[in-house]
């Protein structure tokens, strides 16, 4: 539990690279459902953290959901790099321009501009994954929550 808690305090302040945080039910006893509900009903309740805050993580009862949720959270959105002011995502695919409508329509509430594509790296990326597109997002960095969810979204299209 120290250790969930250390990691989504870092992903929600932008301390640390969002990944997928899949918590895993091994037995009978409900552990992370428990934890989840004192997340929700208690701390979120109270506004000590702001309900989407549970958008970073998973719980789930078997080996095969977790793999689920790691591959789904890799199906579009391979990885992500703050590049000047925007964040850089790295993706398996160039998304449509109606993808981008909804997106920026959908998340305008953390964007701070419009949503911009590029066929391979920025220039500031040096070359890094030349192979992938890049999603050139101006976040606001006034909710990491919301920036899982975009992820999560971009992973549908």
């Amino acid at each position: 539990m120290d250790e969930a808690f250390e990691v989504l305090t870092l992903m929600q302040t932008g301390k640390a690279t969002i990944v997928p945080m899949v918590l895993v039910e091994t037995d009978q006893t409900p552990y992370w459902r428990k934890w989840d509900a004192f997340v929700r009903d208690t701390l979120a309740a109270q506004n000590l953290i702001d309900p989407i805050d549970a958008s970073f993580y998973r719980v789930v009862d078997t080996v095969d959901q977790a793999v689920e949720q790691l591959t789904n959270f890799y199906r579009v959105y391979h990885s992500s790099r703050i590049v000047g002011d925007n964040l850089v995502f790295r993706l398996t695919k160039r998304l449509r321009d109606t993808d981008l409508t909804l997106i920026q329509e959908k998340f305008e509430d953390v964007l701070k501009g419009p949503l911009d594509q590029a066929p391979g790296p920025v220039p500031q990326e040096h070359d890094e994954c030349p192979e992938f597109p890049r999603l050139i997002v101006p976040f606001n960095r006034s909710s990491y929550a919301r920036l899982r969810q975009l992820i999560d979204f971009v992973n549908t299209l």
